[in-house]
């Protein structure tokens, strides 16, 4: 979630850029333009802000990032604009639910690092790391959860900026019934009936995940590595692809039906009513070491979560009158993105469930 002034501006795709450019050189050869002088356009000072950005779920305690927001056209020493923006940990976070103030979420301090690599020491039988510059990457947490129907305010302070406040209502947990069959061919059917309560304007996300047990590794060992198998002490699940020839899915994924790992659609042909989706996922054990169990996930959102997602992930930048999108903010005094999420799940734990 990027922010600076003016707003967040998405960087257009380097290939338009470059199109739009070669175009504009013919033009202005073909008239005899003369090349020579340049136009200085002054821009606005950058005045720094608080750069808030979260997803709140619903049965979750609230997490929170804060940064301060950069000048999008200055560049550092090395040339380069904006890049990965370390959080602050001596700011203030406080939640407010329904109108009175519930806690102040702790800071939790914590380094990330732009590049990290390793190297297996084959005497000692260790992997030696090598990191490149590091930031802070930390969060606030707080312990008291958030619930479906909540109206949440969070309110922020960082030394010497304005005080920033961003709020949202926690959307209602889907109404969701699931059921699984097994294909001819081994493809497991999922029929997902979806209730959408009247009122338009709700917006939904719909994805599955497959859990594995164990996974294939290159241990360090003494003497070099060393292939193996890791046994997890639980089963992990990892987001699978699905197929669908349903129109609203289609529609909301962008592209083909055979290869959709996350989709978002709103409740415009639906509003009020039961909609069924049939989606189809590939066989029990097509990946070595899953254990078969599948789960299916529906998850209401906030606008402004589905909107930046349509931005980021749908942008058609084969249009060449295309203009830079800003991305929705919701943070007031300040600069960001709170969002707020529900999701229901149904797991299906074996081939039939």
């Amino acid at each position: 979630m990027r922010a600076a002034l003016p707003r967040l501006l998405r960087v257009l795709r380097l290939g338009t850029e470059a199109r739009r450019a070669a175009g504009l050189l013919v033009l202005l050869a073909a008239g005899g333009c003369d090349l020579s002088s340049s136009l200085d356009i002054e821009t606005p000072p950058h005045e720094a802000g608080i750069v808030a950005r979260s997803v709140l779920a619903a049965g979750q305690p609230a997490q929170v990032r804060l940064s301060v927001s950069r000048d999008p056209y200055a560049v550092d020493s090395a040339g380069v604009g904006l890049v990965e923006r370390p959080s602050r940990v001596d700011g203030r976070v406080v939640l407010v639910r329904d109108g009175a103030e519930v806690e102040e979420l702790r800071a939790i301090p914590r380094t990330c690092y732009r590049t990290t690599t390793g190297g297996c020491n084959t005497a000692t039988g260790q992997v030696e790391l090598t990191r490149g510059e590091g930031f802070e990457c930390g969060v606030y947490r707080g312990s008291v959860r958030v619930e479906p129907g909540d109206r949440v305010e969070l309110r922020t302070e960082l030394p010497d900026l304005p005080p920033a406040t961003a709020r949202v209502t926690v959307p209602a947990a889907p109404v969701v019934e699931a059921t699984a069959t097994t294909l001819a061919d081994g493809r497991r059917r999922f029929a997902i009936r979806l209730s959408d309560p009247p009122g338009l304007g709700d917006r939904y996300g719909l994805t599955i995940t497959r859990e594995y047990d164990r996974y294939r590794a290159s241990e360090c060992r003494v003497g070099g590595r060393v292939d193996t198998v890791v046994v997890l002490g639980r089963p992990q699940a990892y987001r699978s692809d699905f197929s669908t020839s349903d129109p609203i899915l289609v529609t909301g994924a962008r592209e083909a039906g055979s290869s959709i790992h996350f989709v978002t659609f709103p409740d415009d042909a639906f509003d009020g009513r039961t909609r069924e989706f049939v989606i189809e996922a590939a066989p029990v054990g097509s990946r070595e070491f899953d254990t078969g169990a599948v789960t299916v996930q529906v998850t209401a959102m906030t606008a402004e979560l589905y909107d930046a997602y349509q931005l980021t992930n749908f942008e058609l930048d084969e249009n060449p009158f295309a203009e830079p999108a800003d991305l929705p903010l919701n943070v007031e005094g300040g600069y960001g993105r709170v969002g707020a999420v529900a999701t229901t799940e149904v797991r299906f734990p074996g081939r039939d469930g």
